[in-house]
């Protein structure tokens, strides 16, 4: 009997190191840093505005580096375009410089450090729009205009115009904005080809409803005119001139500030 017992125990402590190995063990999960954000502006201005990103990092990683990522458009990836270091009091400052149009989104990252996983900051939106010729995009109907010529006016010349093709006859263009733009900015007057005593005018309308209207005539330049275009669909500009005296009428190097 006594032997069988010492058989048992034998076995048991044989056994023992195998059941050991088998045992699982879940270590604890790393605590992570924590990262706050805030953005300057939601709207940007393609090279014109500089986007500033300000947050603060717990617990404090001072000297320690933070990484700005952001990512346009429907892109899934985030793509690293700027990187700071923590103050002294724990907050950063970061910035970003956008010039395409469109949407995109930033947030801020912590790498993993000291003990601590990675933090990351939650998701800041923004809407960029950027100044685009207008004479660039797609046009829908169009009479009696050179799209994309260039103007002489006042001595001065202007590329990618909208200039009137036959004195006397009526001109008009059309484009889709698809209430995807904010402004409308371009200079009007007739060309330094038309002749002494004649005339002209513009009417610029969105959507059937006249929005600007100007009288033009030799030496007369309505320069640098800004029109709010927001929630525009469709643009519209018409043009007319003097057949005798003949005239030539110019929307000089048109553009429009939109996100697409």
């Amino acid at each position: 009997m006594n032997r069988i017992i010492a058989l048992t125990a034998s076995a048991a402590l044989a056994l023992s190191p195998l059941a050991l190995a088998t045992t699982s063990y879940a270590a604890p999960a790393k605590a992570a840093w924590t990262v706050t954000a805030k953005i300057n502006e939601t709207v940007a201005i393609g090279k014109e505005t500089t986007l500033k990103v300000r947050g603060r990092v717990t617990p404090k990683a001072a000297g320690q580096k933070v990484v700005l990522q952001q990512r346009v458009g429907n892109k899934k990836s985030w793509k690293a375009t700027g990187t700071a270091k923590v103050k002294n009091n724990g907050t950063y400052v970061l910035k970003d410089d956008p010039s395409t149009p469109g949407k995109r989104a930033y947030r801020v990252v912590k790498p993993a450090s000291n003990g601590f996983a990675k933090g990351v900051s939650p998701t800041l939106d923004v809407e960029v729009y950027a100044w685009q010729k207008l004479a660039f995009r797609a046009a829908g109907p169009n009479a009696n205009l050179l799209v994309g010529s260039g103007a002489l006016i006042a001595t001065d010349y202007y590329g990618n115009s909208l200039v009137t093709d036959l004195s006397g006859a009526a001109s008009s263009i059309e484009y889709t904005l698809g209430r995807k733009c904010l402004e409308l900015r371009a200079t009007y007057a007739l060309t330094d080809s038309s002749a002494s005593g004649s005339s002209g005018a513009v009417v610029v309308s969105t959507d059937g409803a006249i929005r600007a209207s100007h009288s033009l005539a030799v030496g007369t330049v309505v320069e640098d005119s800004v029109l709010d275009i927001e929630d525009a669909f469709r643009l519209k500009i018409d043009l007319s001139t003097t057949a005798t005296p003949a005239a030539v009428a110019a929307v000089a190097t048109p553009e429009v500030l939109c996100t697409r």
